[in-house]
């Protein structure tokens, strides 16, 4: 028993996004194990990564067989316990027209990347979860998914799916002490230099649109996402499960 809980470990996938990157650090500094997802990059976590500790998973989500591979070949090598995961990799909408105007092929590329990612990391993780006798798994949605997006319908229906996919996996899983809930943040602050100019230009005025309508006046932080997450994957929470929280700064 000692021995597992020495070797417990969390996978954090986007390991390299502004979310991701911020609570990889933070369970980091915790001791915890960690399995950090990235598609190319990992200039955010640079600092974390030459480490006992921690090993790089470096895939496409949507290619189900390599992302098995690489997490078999870890947890083989090391012998770790998993029992937890964060999902927060996800594509943006990035063309800002209305449904009838979006390409279908970045329409179809935005769900295929969103939700058969998201997928495939719960085919893959679930069954690991289940051996070990229990798992906690934290997606990441967007508060979209109760207000809609205009000129970003894929973005918004990606969610959507993820925040019914939470419901019905733990539903699925309950009887296996699998333990799934979501998170859906209204706009939160995050480093928006690596976009695009026009799509900084949508989300400065999607924020500011937003922020006259947030009660607290302010974007959610990442500290915020953290401290809630944190409590959902923690031994003190047994019996949450199924639930999307909306983190808006009181906005209804």
């Amino acid at each position: 028993m000692g021995k597992i809980m020495m070797n417990k470990a969390i996978i954090i996938t986007g390991a390299n996004g502004n979310i991701g990157s911020f609570f990889a650090k933070r369970y980091f500094k915790k001791d915890d194990k960690l399995i950090l997802c990235i598609h190319e990059n990992s200039d955010r976590i640079a600092n974390i990564l030459d480490n006992e500790n921690v090993r790089i998973i470096k895939t496409n989500l949507v290619d189900l067989s390599n992302f098995q591979t690489q997490l078999n070949e870890i947890l083989t090598e090391t012998n770790w316990h998993l029992d937890r995961m964060i999902h927060t990799t996800t594509i943006r909408s990035h063309d800002f027209k209305p449904l009838a105007e979006t390409d279908a092929k970045l329409w179809e590329n935005i769900i295929r990347v969103n939700v058969m990612g998201t997928f495939n990391i719960l085919k893959t993780l679930i069954p690991v979860f289940r051996k070990n006798g229990a798992g906690k798994i934290v997606l990441f949605g967007s508060n979209v998914t109760r207000i809609g997006l205009p000129f970003g319908s894929a973005y918004s229906a990606s969610k959507a799916a993820l925040a019914n996919i939470t419901r019905t996996v733990a539903a699925e899983e309950a009887q296996n002490n699998i333990i799934v809930n979501i998170i859906s943040p209204g706009p939160v602050k995050i480093d928006d230099s690596h976009f695009s100019e026009s799509y900084r230009k949508f989300r400065e005025e999607y924020y500011r649109k937003n922020l006259r309508e947030i009660p607290l006046q302010r974007c959610a932080s990442f500290e915020d996402l953290f401290g809630l997450c944190n409590f959902l994957l923690s031994a003190e929470n047994s019996y949450i499960t199924g639930e999307e929280f909306f983190v808006t700064g009181g906005k209804v």
